[in-house]
């Protein structure tokens, strides 16, 4: 992660929770050894002032968050998170380890991202990005 006074940047992985309530059975068993399957937005996220830009797929203003919450979903379990690492990370003591950071979007959207996911651990830097993108959204409050 890059941070500068106003700005962050990082790699990420992301997904509507609609992409998510439609993964096909296939891409679920696939993404029990590598959660990145179920995440079809990739690239870097970068948050500059009151704009958030996720790669080419998305660039949101603060207007257009509603909310940032760091929580697993229904389509995103702790068991998913988990994949063929069993217990590690999100059983463990810290429970929220593995958790997407979710952003609800004024138009209802929701949006699961992962910041920085590293593969071999399950984990990821949702919980530092968490502060500043909840101080992003509550801009246009």
């Amino acid at each position: 992660m890059t941070q500068g006074r106003t700005s962050l940047s990082d790699t990420y992985h992301a997904a509507t929770v609609d992409e998510l309530r439609k993964s096909t059975k296939p891409r679920r068993v696939a993404a029990v050894v590598d959660q990145r399957v179920l995440f079809p937005h990739r690239g870097r996220i970068e948050l500059a002032g009151d704009v958030l830009t996720l790669g080419s797929w998305r660039t949101l203003s603060s207007a257009d968050v509603l909310n940032v919450s760091m929580e697993f979903l229904p389509q995103y379990s702790r068991v998913t998170a988990a994949g063929a690492r069993g217990g590690f990370p999100s059983f463990g003591a810290v429970k929220r380890l593995g958790a997407p950071l979710v952003l609800d979007l004024r138009s209802g959207e929701r949006i699961a991202v992962l910041v920085g996911y590293t593969w071999w651990s399950g984990t990821t830097k949702d919980a530092t990005w968490l502060p500043a993108l909840q101080a992003y959204a509550a801009q246009s409050s």
